[in-house]
């Protein structure tokens, strides 16, 4: 994979304040990645800094290989930008808005594609005064994909959406990365979105980079910590208990939760039903995104 955004060394201090502090990081072509953090760790200045929309205190930014503070003006035409909430003309349509993203891009671009798909196409001459703040969080969107960039920098993209809307929108999102090998930088507190659409995770805290990590490694399955369905569930664990290498962390009516301690899981299955239970299913306990995320954060 080719790389789309390499950052080296980037450092940014508001007065005293270090926002960020001496992040390298690499994003390839074609990858959803997402900053993760706790609010003040950095994530909205490195994405501004991506976008060039700060000046750096030290480093540097290279995206599609270029210089971006010295080939701004050539690399800003390939983004699409949503940071913070969008602001539009209330008193012009989405339709009207978009027409003035369009010329200020110097670009023939397909509006009622773009409005199409974030779904405002049914109210696309309504005056955007009258928009929810989903409605006008999907016309930032639809500005940000206006001009089928090759880079989006997302802030919070599903800010405002609805469950419904959050998933159409992270279907987008996904198929722009799949199917158009657009690269994605994110940033976001849903981490049931960031499972969707990350490829990979970056952890910041305190404007230091803490851990990179792929979204499949994060989510993958624990096999020392088991759910048991099995007929007997009481009998079961005071069996277990007796061996020193399995204890029950939950038992309910239907299953026990075992945790094994140099042990596999074929070691379980094989001394149970050698102890004559009836297993209806074993499965590991997959490991979630915020365990990953605070333990990262504690380390």
């Amino acid at each position: 994979m080719s790389v789309c955004i390499e950052i080296k060394n980037l450092t940014k201090c508001y007065g005293s304040v270090v926002a960020v502090s001496g992040l390298s990081l690499e994003v390839g072509r074609g990858e959803a990645l997402c900053l993760l953090g706790a609010n003040g760790a950095g994530k909205t200045t490195t994405l501004y800094a991506i976008c060039g929309l700060v000046r750096l205190t030290a480093g540097k930014v290279l995206v599609f290989g270029k210089d971006l503070e010295k080939d701004f003006l050539n690399v800003a035409p390939r983004m699409g930008v949503l940071v913070e909430r969008p602001s539009f003309f209330d008193y012009l349509t989405a339709r009207e808005n978009l027409s003035i993203a369009a010329e200020l891009a110097q670009k023939e671009v397909p509006i009622e594609k773009a409005l199409d798909r974030v779904g405002l196409l049914s109210v696309a001459d309504k005056k955007v005064k009258t928009f929810s703040l989903g409605m006008r969080q999907r016309l930032g969107l639809a500005q940000a994909i206006l001009t089928e960039p090759e880079l989006l920098i997302l802030d919070e993209p599903l800010s405002g959406l609805d469950p419904e809307g959050g998933r159409e929108i992270l279907q987008l999102l996904r198929s722009l990365v799949d199917s158009a090998q657009v690269t994605i930088v994110f940033s976001s507190h849903m981490l049931s979105e960031v499972e969707v659409l990350a490829d990979r995770v970056a952890i910041l805290n305190r404007g230091r980079l803490l851990a990179v990590e792929r979204i499949d490694s994060v989510l993958s399955y624990d096999e020392s910590d088991v759910e048991v369905f099995l007929d007997a569930p009481q009998a079961a664990a005071k069996r277990l208990e007796s061996l020193g290498w399995a204890h029950c962390t939950e038992i309910s009516p239907r299953k026990l939760r075992v945790r094994l301690q140099n042990e596999t899981v074929h070691h379980l299955i094989t001394f149970l039903v050698g102890q004559g239970f009836v297993l209806n299913g074993v499965v590991p306990r997959r490991r979630t995104l915020e365990e990953y995320l605070l333990r990262t954060m504690t380390l």
